[in-house]
């Protein structure tokens, strides 16, 4: 199966280039590439990965549709490399424009089919080549999709309230694969998500003035809805925030915030409450270098464990609009301090999301 995916993308690529050649301009689809190089050190081990290289391919089929397709090679636990398909979904930013071409009245109705990243806080929506750090907050990882984050089969409306203000109602319902190791049995790190979810999400954003800008956002998110059994669904509220200001010579300050209350059965116990979230301050220092502080806190489940936390300091040199380089150092109360190096680049349109 392995080798019949990475055969079909190497066809796909060849293809889209044959027809860049030799296609009119406005029938090209956007091919990008984008790699993600990272080296961790701690003081029990030592590693080097090509972490992942991000293959998208994005094309407008009509003026209000477009088509995002994400597929990656990227290094297991096992070290073996492995090719996946991460994101492929059609947008459609106008569904009675598409369904009746002549109607002329804009309602703000949206929707979004295919696989793709649920829209749970702002930071499960992102690819890893747009986090401002190495890896996902401890708690973001333990209850919203584990390092890599929730990613599931479906679709989802959208729809642009009318107010003075940018809101976006969300509404999706999906279906989540199950991941299975080597040995054919069932793992995962934290809060697992099988068959159906359903998530919403009010997004909320506000122009303060032309440098300021306000961000903030209220989810809610039912995993395994067709469990037979209560104590093996989840429902997990979140509240993400942003905040952003231009300040003077380049300069920029960006804060961060997400935070959550899952309640879920732990292997067929009764459902208790966890907490967990995560405070983000990145302050951009002029159009090269930029640095950031993270803390993130996971909160015991129900009365079982104990709470863990952990502070992440990081540099970032911005070597060119698509390439950057990144220092990390992570200080955990419960298990080993890390450090990270990190080099990303990109090649082609998508390269845009590392400016």
């Amino acid at each position: 199966m392995k080798k019949l995916m990475l055969v079909s993308t190497l066809l796909l690529t060849l293809s889209a280039s044959i027809v860049a050649q030799s296609d009119a301009p406005t029938n090209l689809p956007n091919f990008s590439v984008i790699g993600n190089f990272l080296g961790t050190h701690t003081e029990t081990s030592s590693s080097f990965d090509v972490k992942e290289l991000e293959i998208s391919y994005q094309h407008y089929l009509y003026p209000s549709v477009k088509v995002d397709v994400f597929t990656a090679f990227h290094k297991e636990d096992s070290g073996e490399v492995a090719i996946g398909l991460e994101e492929a979904y059609a947008t459609f930013s106008d569904v009675l424009g598409v369904a009746f071409p002549n109607y002329m009245s804009q309602i703000g109705l949206g929707a979004i089919v295919g696989k793709k990243r649920v829209g749970f806080g702002k930071l499960n929506t992102l690819h890893p080549e747009q986090w401002l750090y190495v890896d996902r907050p401890l708690a973001t990882q333990y209850l919203v999709g584990g390092s890599e984050g929730l990613a599931a089969e479906g679709g989802q409306l959208n729809y642009l309230l009318p107010l003075p203000f940018f809101s976006q109602l969300e509404a999706g319902l999906w279906t989540v694969a199950a991941h299975h190791d080597e040995a054919g049995g069932h793992s995962h790190f934290g809060v697992e998500y099988e068959n159906r979810l359903f998530n919403t999400r009010l997004w909320n954003g506000f122009g303060l003035s032309d440098q300021q800008e306000l961000e903030f956002g209220l989810n809610y998110l039912i995993g395994n809805v067709t469990a037979d059994e209560a104590n093996d669904k989840v429902d997990i509220l979140g509240i993400d925030f942003t905040y952003s200001t231009d300040l003077l010579l380049d300069r920029f300050l960006l804060l961060k915030a997400e935070a959550y209350q899952a309640t879920y059965g732990d292997e067929g116990s009764e459902r208790e409450n966890q907490l967990g979230g995560f405070l983000l301050a990145n302050y951009k220092l002029n159009s090269y270098y930029q640095t950031g502080f993270r803390y993130s806190l996971l909160g015991k489940h129900g009365d079982e464990g104990s709470s863990q936390s952990q502070l992440s300091f990081m540099i970032t040199r911005q070597l060119t609009e698509t390439s950057k380089f990144r220092l990390q150092y992570n200080s955990n109360e419960n298990s080993d301090d890390m450090i990270a190096a990190q080099f990303v680049f990109g090649i082609g349109p998508h390269s845009h999301v590392l400016q």
